[in-house]
C-alpha cells in the first residue's frame, strides 16, 4: 500500500519553460509514486501562452487561479478568469494565452499519467 505523500509548492523548483511561463509538476510517478494522476500549477507570464499541444490519452482539467485570458481548440475560443474550470479530453489540441497584464495562474490535473509527458 501507499504512503501518504505531502508536497509543498516552495520547496519543488519550478521548470522554466518557452515561450515564456513556469509549471511545478507537484504530482506525478516521479514525485510520489502517482500511477493514474499528475497534478501541477502554471504561471503564463503576460503577453505568453501555452504552446498548442494535444494529450492524446490523457483528460485534463485545469482551474484557473489568477489573471485572464483564452482557452483556444480547434473550433472555440473560451474567456478565462478566476474561478473558470476547464475540462479537456483526450485528443482534443488546445493553447491558452495570456491576454491580461499579470501573470495567469492555473493549476493542472491529467490522467492517466504518462512519464514522459511534458506540458
Amino acid at each position: 500500500m501507499s504512503s501518504l505523500k505531502v508536497i509543498r509548492m516552495q520547496n519543488v523548483k519550478g521548470e522554466r519553460r518557452e515561450p515564456p511561463r513556469t509549471s511545478w509538476i507537484l504530482v506525478s510517478e516521479k514525485t510520489v509514486g502517482a500511477k493514474n494522476l499528475a497534478m501541477g500549477v502554471n504561471e503564463t507570464y503576460p503577453g505568453s501562452m501555452v504552446p498548442e499541444h494535444k494529450h492524446d490519452i490523457q483528460e485534463e482539467v485545469m482551474y484557473f487561479v489568477s489573471g485572464q485570458g483564452k482557452f483556444i481548440t480547434e473550433d472555440e475560443e473560451i474567456e478565462i478568469y478566476p474561478g473558470t474550470v476547464i475540462y479537456n479530453p483526450p485528443g482534443k489540441s488546445h493553447k491558452i494565452l495570456n491576454t491580461g497584464d499579470e501573470v495567469l495562474r492555473f493549476i493542472w490535473i491529467y490522467s492517466p499519467q504518462l512519464p514522459s509527458h511534458k506540458k
